[in-house]
């Protein structure tokens, strides 16, 4: 795999324990059927099909219910035990999984429209450029999956309740690179029955 043969340990972290409460259906957001398959799986395919080392999904009281609908494919499963927290709590759980990594990608669960090929242009830019903290955009606005180095670990990790990563980043802005996503809907994600709705008239473009 291409980030092996360069010799950096590149992980993607899919960030999967929120309860998903906006989203009022009877079964849990992530194992929502979407284009075929539960939500979370888009997310895990994209994840296992790129030049990603390796891949943890961090889930939450939801644990249970995502193993019975989902393949993890290559992917680990580390369970967050502060998931209630909010998303800090799981970005900090998934970044301890991977402390000796080079870099690590955050991913969020409920982007069905986030490709392989989006994770792996992060990983090409990162071997370009290691110290720059790298984001897709799309419809000007940028956001995850964003790939930050191992030297950021440690600000992340000081993260508390539901502020995400995005809010460090914007700190470093000069720091940042933006890269247009595969696909112009890739940072839409599902809060609600309406977003799954929406986004649901959307048809895929190939990976």
């Amino acid at each position: 795999m291409l980030a092996l043969r360069l010799n950096a340990r590149i992980s993607c972290v899919v960030l999967a324990a929120g309860a998903g409460r906006r989203f009022k259906a009877p079964q849990h957001k992530l194992v929502s059927f979407f284009n075929g398959k539960p939500l979370l799986q888009h997310a895990i395919d994209a994840a296992s099909a790129s030049h990603a080392m390796s891949c943890t999904v961090v889930s939450g009281g939801n644990t249970a219910e995502i193993l019975s609908h989902v393949d993890l494919r290559r992917c680990s499963i580390v369970e967050n035990s502060s998931w209630q927290e909010g998303i800090a709590a799981t970005i900090r759980c998934g970044l301890a999984y991977h402390a000796a990594d080079d870099a690590c990608i955050l991913l969020v669960g409920d982007q069905p429209f986030i490709y392989a090929a989006d994770i792996n242009n992060l990983i090409n830019a990162f071997t370009q450029e290691r110290n720059a903290i790298i984001a897709l955009t799309a419809s000007g606005v940028w956001g995850t999956p964003v790939l930050f180095p191992q030297a950021d670990f440690r600000e992340l990790n000081k993260l508390r309740g539901d502020h995400g990563a995005k809010r460090y980043a914007e700190k470093q802005q000069k720091r940042v690179r933006l890269l247009a996503t595969v696909n112009q809907n890739a940072l839409r994600d599902i809060d609600s029955v309406k977003d799954y709705q929406q986004l649901q008239a959307h048809a895929y473009r190939p990976r």
